[in-house]
């Protein structure tokens, strides 16, 4: 049971603490403005599932990405080989905002049948920037199973039940806009909410958990603003990689995890 230390409605909290210059961030959030683009887009067309899984046929696809504040690439060609679009699970922004959207109940979706808008979907359609931010943060902490976002098989079948509230808890705790060094932060989290590799091989099982928390907490509550982020660059064969050096909370984080905490 998530410990609750007054019943002040997340809303109200909202109200008390919010900046205009945190409404424009909002207003702005390229990850609510694409949902607001996926569900005008069934309530205006019409989009039936594909026959085995029930997801959005291709055709839909390529157009509601098109009108993404941030189109994805759907077709890239590496050398002699071109990788093209085969399902919405291949691109992760539109997948995401699917699964929102049907684990909100947003919208009623299901093989072979049109996709349609709740009346939740309706409502959330005309709410406020705030309480879509809200509303959509929420769906992911409380109600989502994270490994949608980092389903390998060394995860095992389901993540500590206490995972969401330990992080909650720990990302709460952290100044705002103060560089947060990531691998301790993580390690941290691994170890007090048991969160476990559990494929035989465990060469790399640091490694792995450490990416865990990156895709399941930190890439997902950078596309909420409630964190930045910084890479730093390391050597892989003959070029570089990519990796996560450090994170910050920011102001509009520190609010909406705020109002988190009291749902």
């Amino acid at each position: 049971m998530r410990k609750q230390t007054t019943r002040v409605p997340p809303e109200a909290w909202l109200n008390q603490h919010i900046t205009p210059e945190m409404l424009r961030q909002m207003e702005e959030l390229a990850l609510r403005r694409d949902m607001l683009t996926l569900l005008t887009y069934v309530r205006d067309n019409k989009v039936v599932g594909t026959q085995s899984t029930g997801n959005m046929p291709l055709k839909a696809v390529r157009e509601v990405t098109a009108c993404f504040v941030n189109p994805p690439v759907l077709e890239e060609t590496i050398g002699d080989h071109t990788y093209r679009l085969r399902s919405e699970t291949d691109i992760w922004p539109l997948y995401f905002l699917h699964v929102l959207a049907e684990v909100g109940k947003l919208l009623d979706v299901a093989p072979a049948r049109r996709w349609r808008l709740t009346r939740s979907g309706e409502e959330f359609l005309n709410a406020p920037p705030v309480i879509q931010v809200l509303v959509l943060l929420s769906i992911w902490w409380y109600q989502v199973n994270w490994l949608v976002a980092y389903s390998f098989v060394g995860m095992g079948d389901a993540l500590p039940p206490a995972l969401n509230t330990i992080a909650l808890a720990h990302l709460r705790a952290l100044p705002v806009e103060r560089a947060v060094a990531f691998e301790p932060f993580a390690d941290e989290l691994i170890a007090k909410a048991g969160l476990r590799w559990t494929s035989r091989d465990t060469t790399f099982h640091r490694s792995a958990l450490h990416s865990a928390v990156e895709f399941m907490v930190i890439n997902i509550l950078k596309n909420f603003g409630v964190l930045k982020v910084a890479y730093r660059e390391e050597p892989l064969g003959l070029g570089t990689i990519s990796t996560l050096d450090t994170f910050e909370l920011t102001p509009l984080g520190n609010v909406l995890l705020g109002a988190l905490s009291f749902m």
